[in-house]
């Protein structure tokens, strides 16, 4: 029997695995030219920003221990990556399984807070301001300039000595218990800014005592791996795609599948009946 806590919140996964599952409706319509903020970076963005890592602080990073009951594992290998990589920045990477996982992400270094490429769904819904405040980077993968643009802003945190957290699943899963194929743009980064690659995984565990009450939710947990190193003796291309190949199989197991085998089972597994379900 696999590992991992398989948690049926009864829906239906995409038949792509960059597909998203939830539709936001469109209230924005952006042109993402040369001109559009993709970070929100102005003066009085940042204050709002500034603000919005207050209440962050102090009210949803907390709601967010107390409703998941996160258990966070393997800080020290945050320290080991600031060692090697002798920077204040950080590039992480995940498995994307709620719209929690960033929050997840940054309770494993309480006072910071990540910044994440964010797709156009979210960007152009009515809560896009909002993801766009908390750190989201608009990312429009159907714009190559715009992504070309996108890509340049995520450059820019890291060559400003800040946190980047990227999904490489590229789109969020409701609770998926295995690890879809990573996208390749995380990876880039990293070979571009000569860095690390910190690789962390969320996983789920039946929920316990009160926790029983919160039937929708299980409990969560996330473990944070060894910093991954490019290879640089490979070629560009070669070197992004064995970076992209040897994260996504180290977050596996950080969530407790050993092997592509044994992933791959767990996803066959998964039988969800229909579409209706409320992150």
């Amino acid at each position: 029997m696999p590992n991992p806590y398989i948690h049926d919140p009864n829906i239906l996964y995409p038949n792509v695995d960059c597909e998203h599952m939830i539709k936001f409706p469109k209230v924005h319509n952006y042109i993402y030219d040369k001109d559009f903020p993709y970070r929100l970076n102005s003066s009085k963005q940042k204050f709002i920003k500034f603000l919005m890592k207050i209440v962050m602080l102090l009210i949803v990073k907390p709601v967010c221990f107390i409703r998941y009951a996160l258990i966070i594992k393997g800080k020290k290998n945050i320290r080991l990556y600031r060692k090697i990589s002798k920077s204040k920045a950080m590039i992480s990477v995940s498995n994307h399984t709620t719209e929690w996982d960033i929050l997840f992400v940054e309770l494993t270094r309480y006072f910071r807070f990540a910044e994440f490429p964010c797709w156009i769904e979210g960007v152009e819904s009515k809560s896009g301001m909002l993801y766009r405040m908390a750190g989201g980077i608009a990312l429009p993968r159907f714009s190559r300039h715009g992504m070309a643009y996108a890509y340049n802003a995520m450059k820019e945190v890291v060559d400003e000595g800040k946190w980047i957290h990227i999904f490489p699943e590229a789109s969020c899963w409701a609770f998926y218990p295995a690890v879809r194929e990573f996208q390749h743009g995380s990876f880039r980064l990293a070979y571009d800014t000569h860095m690390p690659i910190l690789p962390m995984g969320v996983s789920y565990r039946k929920p316990r005592g009160i926790y029983k009450l919160f039937k929708k939710h299980p409990n969560a947990k996330i473990v944070i791996g060894k910093p991954l190193l490019v290879n640089y003796e490979l070629d560009k291309k070669d070197a992004i795609e064995d970076l992209a190949i040897r994260a996504q199989r180290e977050v596996m197991n950080l969530i407790g599948i050993k092997d592509s085998k044994e992933n791959n089972k767990i996803r066959e597994l998964v039988n969800y009946k229909n579409k209706s379900f409320d992150i």
